[in-house]
């Protein structure tokens, strides 16, 4: 594939391959209604961060209200970190969060 674009599509996304190959895209739709499923991405891309991967969040549907004032200190999931400890760190390490 060298420095050859594909443009990879599925149903209602297409997605261009280099840029794909750059940035690890990680979406959710989770919200407050389930704490430890709207955490995960968050912990997955500090993950990601840490090993030295390019990676972004997409926010879509009720995971938007993660990122309002006042919510993040109120997601507590089980059996990962607190959502503020991986949101703090998402800041700070400049991962991109779109919505």
């Amino acid at each position: 594939m060298g420095g050859e674009r594909r443009r990879l599509q599925s149903p209602g996304v297409e997605v261009d391959s280099k840029q794909m190959a750059e940035v690890l895209t990680i979406s959710t739709t989770w919200g407050t209604n389930d704490p430890t499923k709207a955490t995960i991405p968050f912990h997955l891309a500090r993950g990601a961060k840490q090993s030295g991967v390019e990676v972004r969040v997409v926010l879509a549907g009720d995971s938007t209200d993660l990122i309002r004032s006042g919510v993040a200190g109120t997601v507590r999931g089980k059996g990962v970190p607190p959502f503020t400890e991986v949101l703090d760190f998402a800041r700070e390490n400049k991962i991109p969060i779109h919505v």
